[in-house]
């Protein structure tokens, strides 16, 4: 009898952990399913390109010095007023209408530029025009077109954005297009 007794006491203490456990699992679960939107997503992952100077290289550009002084309104200014835009002014001016929260442009210009490559047969800034291209689908809350590019950068562990892409970050994508 003392034995049932025993077992019972333990049985319970088992149930209860398992009973804590789950509680726990599915506050964790609605946490993460209202904190995975694609707005809170782009502002918390979020961050400005910095511009890397290359060797010999002299600044000459007033959208370049304007970008690196955050005048993201005369970067803008600058790109439209543009005829022979290089690779990095369309980087650049893409940024700038996302810093001034006009994501349509940004992806537009983002297009532009990995189109230029694909004509061009190059690959400048490409990298750094996908992963701003998925942030930009972020902020225009259309995770669904930014997560394959997301996943194209975590699979490429030589890409320089891979460290912003997460098993983290992809699962709370998920969750904001399942939001949807």
């Amino acid at each position: 009898m003392n034995e049932i007794y025993s077992y019972s006491q333990r049985l319970t203490k088992i149930l209860y952990a398992c009973a804590a456990f789950t509680l726990v699992l599915g506050i964790s679960a609605i946490y993460l399913y209202q904190r995975a939107t694609p707005q809170k997503l782009f502002s918390e992952y979020y961050h400005p390109y910095e511009r890397r100077l290359l060797r010999g290289e002299s600044s000459g550009s007033e959208m370049k010095d304007a970008y690196s002084k955050g005048k993201m309104d005369s970067v803008i200014l600058e790109f439209n007023a543009s005829k022979t835009a290089v690779p990095e002014e369309y980087l650049l001016a893409g940024i700038a209408f996302l810093e001034k929260n006009q994501p349509s442009k940004a992806i537009e210009v983002f297009k532009q530029l990995i189109q230029k490559n694909t004509d061009e047969k190059s690959d400048f800034f490409e990298q750094d025009a996908e992963y701003y291209l998925a942030m930009g689908y972020l902020s225009n809350l259309e995770p669904e077109k930014a997560m394959p590019i997301f996943e194209k950068i975590q699979a490429d562990s030589e890409n320089p954005y891979n460290s912003n892409v997460s098993e983290w970050f992809l699962l709370n994508v998920k969750t904001s297009i399942a939001k949807k």
